[in-house]
């Protein structure tokens, strides 16, 4: 197993003060800062530096950690060009999944007849981490039927 590994903590149900708290003995640091435009979070690999935009409310400020996390776990460098988007793509669904339990997911689906903006409130995430959710769980429905039909034609 690698050493220099880098895991990080559970993101369920916690805030984003815990979150900042459980990340303290992590080597990465996270500063509130007023950020240009229309960016909520910024990973610099080479200074271990996470920027949040101070003017995010609660359950943004959340998710963009959680997001810029991810880019820190894996120690991504760029989000620029063709490698950037699938990186940046890989760290949505990757927060999406870290950020919300299938389960609670499904019953917050039935109980809210899918309405993407009252299973954010309910789950404390984003409209646009739900919207990643499904996609990464439709992912993982295709990947799980092309295994399936993998083994079928073995």
């Amino acid at each position: 197993m690698d050493d220099n590994r880098r895991i990080l903590p559970d993101f369920l149900h916690r805030t984003y003060t815990q979150i900042i708290n459980d990340t303290e003995h992590l080597g990465v640091s996270v500063v509130n800062t007023l950020l240009p435009g229309n960016l909520t979070g910024i990973y610099d690999e080479a200074t271990k530096l996470i920027l949040i935009d101070q003017r995010l409310i609660s359950a943004q400020q959340r998710c963009t950690l959680a997001h810029e996390l991810v880019h820190w776990e894996h120690a991504d460098e760029t989000c620029s060009g063709t490698l950037g988007s699938k990186i940046e793509r890989h760290a949505r669904m990757e927060t999406a999944s870290k950020l919300i339990r299938p389960c609670e997911y499904a019953l917050d689906e039935n109980e809210y007849d899918g309405d993407a903006y009252a299973i954010a409130c309910e789950l404390d995430v984003t409209v646009q981490v739900i919207e990643d959710f499904r996609t990464y769980l439709a992912m993982s429905q295709d990947m799980a039927g092309q295994r399936q039909n993998t083994l079928y034609r073995i």
